[in-house]
């Protein structure tokens, strides 16, 4: 695709066809959905151009080199506080003093895929042979302090995943203008801003995991940085390739431990003779000023792990005090106070909302109520992720507001993980937004709660006083912690209860998939493959009945068929994605269906599939495709020989003729 068509598909409506006149301005006045897009010929100011109309960008092409995904409100300053509008998520991947070496367009891939990230929309490669790798957002987001902020923190974390750069971090940055000729890899996908945020949260779960992991690692603080073995490996010298990055890493960890920058780049001069080769002594003072300017205080675990080859972790989080020591509260935590005032209600409560908020009081302390503000914030929150419902009748100061749970599952698991916290003495992360919200069940139909549903035990598996799924002369077994939250949500909105049941029906899904050729540990994992077993649960429950519902017919029935429903799912699934890349591979060039065909083959031939039974036939239908361009090809050139020829003969029997 050509400058014309990826712009659109990044700008949209901020950019004009044409340049309004004064007069038109006047009539329809300020469009605040406009933006101005940078170019400039290299990084600096004085080559710095802005557009705001894709006449102006296309005819500035050809001049300049680099553009601004993102588009700002003002022509005459590039500032993360003039940005207006955030179009992409950007990574730079440098291939420069050593780093990314031999890097190709696959390698990328294989990077994209192995982080879990989606398909990007386009990846353009430098001149120096690195990449520039760009997610168009389902829909642009206004840019705000909180949100630029966020934004760099996934960047900087998608960068860590992908081997780019660090340093190359914000919305407001530039990038190499996409043409036809340095264009590698372009699609019509888009991403939307959320599934970054909740890919970005569960990589921050991962590695609050590998603290346990990297036990044997473990460094307790900032004092002993510079001592731990992991670090003295990197300290005994570095080959060409890990350089710049050791170096960045070394400086970050001087800093850490308290050295000022000039001591620090003393012992960074006399680490880098260690060096095979060495670095410039301009670059080790460049890497140190960066680190001791930046916004990183410490340096990156992962970063010490991939350089040193050894176990390492450390997290260098105050302790958190206990609640009841605190002057305020984490919104979580009144989250579950909001949710055990409304459940000691019968599950529904009604009243203006200020009301409300003065019955509701802290668990540690009934001397201090929720602030008003609060409370419409975790009435806010808990709406959003499906736990409460809120209607409101009237208006003013006359209004009343009704606020129910509609998911039980949901609320204890989220008053559970707030009373957790609070008896917690272990240090804690402070480094998250207290404002991220963790919705641990997805999935499945709410199961509302009548003001006379009753409400049995206290422990994180305590369960709604229903039927149960198993003999009643045995206790039902808590949900299972291995099952997805989503699938274990679904069966328990339906009033299948019991943890036994659950797990022998997620073993049903399981063999369903096994069918298919998909190993167990790929099926959780695979965010389509547990929406599929969502529905697969819908859609056995409307035959086979419920508990909720009064209408069960008995599990053996209920397993056979879930698992039966299963693989005409996944079956279904798998054909849908085969005719897509059928239809998608039509309009592609020779080329790419070439380069796609070699990615297929290197992908099955190196590395651990999930569907590998699907790639196999996508690489039939692809070589069916190449098969049938020759033919038409071969079709053609005979047709216009057998004219030329037939042609050829009628002027020779012309000439006869005369």
């Amino acid at each position: 695709m050509n400058l014309a068509g990826i712009a659109v598909n990044i700008y949209r409506d901020q950019l004009t066809n044409k340049k309004k006149k004064q007069s038109e301005k006047q009539q329809t006045g300020y469009n605040s959905r406009l933006g101005w897009v940078f170019v400039s010929k290299d990084f600096t100011k004085e080559t710095t151009k802005a557009v705001r109309t894709y006449g102006s960008l296309f005819n500035v092409s050809k001049d300049y080199t680099y553009f601004t995904p993102n588009t700002f409100y003002r022509n005459d300053l590039r500032r993360l506080s003039t940005l207006r509008w955030i179009n992409a998520m950007s990574i730079d991947i440098d291939a420069k003093n050593g780093e990314n070496t031999g890097m190709t367009l696959p390698d990328v891939q294989e990077l994209i895929t192995e982080a879990g990230l989606p398909m990007p929309s386009l990846i353009v490669q430098t001149p120096s042979k690195g990449f520039h790798v760009h997610w168009f957002l389902e829909q642009s987001k206004r840019a705000s302090d909180k949100l630029n902020a966020h934004y760099s923190r996934i960047q900087t974390c998608i960068a860590e995943m992908l081997q780019g750069d660090v340093h190359a971090i914000g919305p407001e940055r530039l990038f190499r203008l996409p043409t036809e000729e340095n264009t590698v890899f372009h699609s019509q996908e888009r991403v939307s801003f959320d599934d970054l945020c909740e890919w970005f949260q569960l990589i921050q779960e991962q590695d609050q995991q590998d603290v346990h992991t990297y036990k044997k690692g473990f460094c307790k603080g900032y004092e002993t940085l510079l001592q731990h073995p992991a670090v003295q490996k990197i300290l005994e010298g570095v080959h060409e390739g890990q350089r710049d990055t050791a170096c960045y890493t070394l400086a970050l960890a001087y800093k850490a431990a308290g050295y000022d920058e000039k001591t620090a780049e003393a012992y960074l001069h006399n680490w880098n003779q260690k060096n095979t080769p060495q670095m410039r002594q301009i670059e080790v003072k460049r890497k140190v000023k960066s680190a001791y300017n930046g916004r990183f205080h410490a340096p990156s675990a992962k970063k010490i792990r991939e350089l040193s080859g050894m176990l390492f972790s450390y997290v260098i989080w105050e302790e958190a005090k206990p609640r009841e020591e605190r002057t305020y509260s984490h919104i979580q935590e009144w989250e579950g106070d909001v949710l055990a005032f409304i459940r000691a209600q019968g599950g529904r409560v009604t009243g203006s909302q200020r009301d409300l908020a003065e019955q509701i009081t802290s668990s540690v302390n009934t001397d201090k109520k929720i602030p008003y503000a609060t409370f419409k914030k975790v009435i806010a929150r808990l709406e959003e992720q499906g736990i409460l419902s809120k209607k409101v009748s009237g208006k003013g100061r006359g209004a009343s507001t009704e606020l129910c749970i509609i998911d039980e599952l949901k609320a204890r698991r989220t008053q559970s993980e707030a009373s957790k916290k609070e008896q917690d003495t272990v240090p804690k992360n402070n480094g998250l937004n207290s404002n991220t919200i963790k919705d641990t069940v997805v999935g499945g139909m709410a199961l509302s709660l009548s003001q006379g549903t009753e409400v049995t035990g206290s422990s994180q598996y305590s369960t709604l006083n229903l039927p149960c799924t198993y003999s009643t002369s045995r206790q039902p077994a808590p949900l299972p912690g291995n099952v997805p939250s989503a699938f274990t949500s679904a069966l328990f909105n339906r009033g299948f209860t019991d943890g036994r049941f659950i797990f022998r029906a997620w073993g049903k899904v399981q063999l369903a998939f096994k069918e298919f050729g998909i190993v167990y540990h790929s099926i959780a994992s695979t965010p389509p493959y547990v929406r599929l077993s969502v529905e697969a649960v819908g859609l056995t429950v409307q035959k086979r009945g419920s508990i909720i519902a009064g209408d069960f017919k008995g599990e053996d029935s209920f397993f056979k068929y879930l698992f039966g429903v299963m693989k005409g799912l996944f079956k279904k699934s798998r054909s849908a994605q085969l005719t897509q890349f059928v239809e998608e591979i039509e309009h592609l060039s020779d080329v790419m269906l070439s380069h796609i065909g070699m990615e297929l083959e290197e992908t099955l031939k190196k590395h651990p599939v999930v569907d590998r039974e699907l790639q196999v036939a996508k690489l039939r239908e692809l070589e069916r495709e190449e098969s049938a361009r020759k033919r038409r090809k071969h079709y053609t050139n005979h047709t216009a020989f057998d004219l030329t020829s037939s042609l050829n003969q009628f002027k020779l029997f012309m000439k006869t003729d005369d």
